[in-house]
């Protein structure tokens, strides 16, 4: 089969830039550049090819390859890993098969070293990914299958976790207030109220983008939120200026964007997980996350404005905002569809913190209002209204769901073939003679590292039954652990792989390799740190 090659190529540009030809519209239009004195002249143009010169190409090279600006428009649908690599996934059989066939201690099951077996199989599909992570997800329960771990009922009955239900109703709850302007509204509320003043937006700017990220997954906040960043980078004429403008709003709201998910249990994935797994051992509700995690992220928010600020080193002027001021006025009051929104969003966050105590006082059947419940029965009230309908759904991040799923998969292997538990006693000498200062900085320190190179939400679903496991058999209370742990996961900052809110960060342009680098390190450090000081005095008073 022959194709033109002009019908294989993408019109849209390969980087976004504050640079942008053409009319827009009048709340979005940047203040006209000076007159240039002479006109440049004409770039010559390239040889024009025959129209009857056509080219033959693979099935593979003619897939259409998304550009950095169609990542920012759907960047839920972003991998690093779009086909199947089998030089990756051999490896990945040959790490699994070394462990497979090494001796282990008498005292280790079959079953549970087949269970470590899938344990290294997990690690190796999610840290290579030989191909996207929902396919790599979804091969570990297979891998359970094959392995004689478990059979198919068992080894996919962990994808019915109703955690991974709250995360998907939080996506589809993010959806409808994308697809209703809402995000947007508030973008505009944020550079009015600061007056041009630049400080103040960023401040302005990451305060309303932790306070989102809290009820709605923190990647789909920053993807609709980066846009607004490379807008208002327009209103700058200097160029090296502007291009420091638009590399701190972007970096600012993918870090607010990744403090509010760690603030609850909806906010992002990875404390999906882990939140799942401690209630499996103890009741823990979204109540108990929130109030560790919230005062933590509230004191690191404006912590990260201020070094953000230094590291960046925003130029000294101010922005005008008459054209925002136009779009404030022409946006008029809340709609009615706006307005339902916010009722049942603000509904869900009362039923997600008092649930329990209504249902006692209603004589309510127990869990009706538990968070996956009331998350999944607001996206059912908003269909019926027809705020949303399933073709706004679709489009949704469902690879997330799949990841979470294989996560929950993994820890009921280790845990229920005994391997889990083998690996904890091994451990728990060891760690039964360090202090617990020491015990404490190495599991963040070690988290923080290692989420820096991989996908935060995959590293998750590995660390989670270690976690506990290890909590359980050194007398630590697991809580202890996993907390400080996966807030640490949080603050992954350095590397576009870290998170999905970095991989828009990086394909937007506004900021290099280098200076993700060099910025997230910075900032990321002392935000770790003070985690581990909070977590060390709260366990210190017998807070937790």
């Amino acid at each position: 089969m022959t194709f033109h090659r002009s019908r294989l190529k993408s019109t849209l540009p390969e980087r976004a830039s504050w640079r942008r030809a053409g009319k827009q519209p009048d709340g979005l239009r940047p203040p006209a550049a000076a007159k240039a004195g002479a006109k440049p002249a004409a770039a010559p143009s390239p040889p024009r090819r025959s129209a009857t010169t056509r080219t033959t190409t693979s099935k593979r090279r003619i897939q259409r390859r998304r550009t950095a600006m169609e990542l920012i428009q759907y960047p839920l649908q972003a991998t690093r890993q779009a086909v199947f690599d089998l030089r990756r996934f051999f490896l990945v059989l040959g790490l699994t098969a070394t462990v497979f066939w090494l001796p282990f201690p008498d005292n280790l099951s079959v079953e549970g070293q087949r269970a470590i077996a899938l344990f290294v199989f997990t690690g190796a599909m999610l840290a290579l990914e030989p191909a996207p992570l929902p396919i790599a997800a979804l091969l570990v329960p297979v891998a359970q299958v094959a392995l004689g771990i478990d059979d198919v009922g068992g080894a996919f009955g962990a994808f019915a976790q109703p955690s991974l239900f709250l995360v998907l109703s939080s996506l589809f709850l993010a959806e409808a207030l994308r697809k209703h302007g809402l995000t947007r509204r508030l973008a505009i509320y944020a550079i009015v109220s600061s007056g041009g003043h630049l400080p103040r937006l960023l401040f302005n700017l990451m305060l309303m983008t932790t306070l989102l990220s809290m009820w709605v997954l923190n990647t789909a906040t920053t993807a609709v939120l980066i846009p607004v960043a490379l807008t208002i980078a327009q209103y700058v004429p200097q160029p090296e200026q502007a291009r420091r403008v638009m590399a701190a709003l972007v970096l600012g709201i993918a870090y607010a964007a990744s403090l509010g998910g760690m603030a609850t249990v909806v906010g992002s994935g990875e404390n999906a997980i882990a939140a799942g797994y401690l209630n499996a051992i103890r009741p823990f509700t979204f109540m108990d996350w929130a109030i560790y995690a919230t005062p933590i992220v509230l004191l690191l928010m404006p912590l990260t404005w201020w070094m953000l600020m230094l590291v960046v080193r925003l130029p000294p002027i101010r922005l005008e905002i008459m054209p925002t001021l136009r779009e404030f006025v022409r946006l008029g009051p809340l709609t009615e569809t706006q307005l339902k929104i916010l009722w049942v969003l603000g509904l869900c966050v009362v039923l997600w913190v008092f649930g329990s105590p209504i249902e006692g006082m209603l004589g309510l059947p127990q869990t009706l209002l538990s968070s996956a419940i009331v998350s999944i029965v607001a996206v059912a009230f908003l269909s019926v209204s027809e705020v949303v309908n399933w073709n706004d759904l679709k489009g949704v991040n469902w690879g997330i769901f799949l990841v979470i799923g294989a996560g929950f998969t993994l820890g009921d292997a280790l845990q229920k073939t005994g391997a889990s538990a083998w690996f904890a006693e091994s451990l728990a000498p060891m760690l039964a003679q360090l202090p617990f200062v020491v015990v404490l900085f190495a599991v963040i320190g070690i988290s923080f590292l290692l989420t820096q190179f991989m996908n935060n939400v995959a590293l998750g679903a590995i660390l989670a039954p270690l976690l506990i496991s290890v909590g359980q058999a050194s007398g630590i209370e697991p809580v202890r652990l996993v907390l400080p742990a996966f807030l640490a996961l949080g603050i992954a900052y350095m590397l576009p792989g870290a998170s999905a809110r970095m991989t828009l960060v990086a394909v937007s342009g506004a900021v290099t390799r280098k200076e993700m680098i060099t910025t997230g390190l910075i900032i990321g450090a002392p935000s770790v740190l003070l985690i581990g000081v909070i977590f060390l005095a709260l366990t210190t008073l017998g807070l937790i």
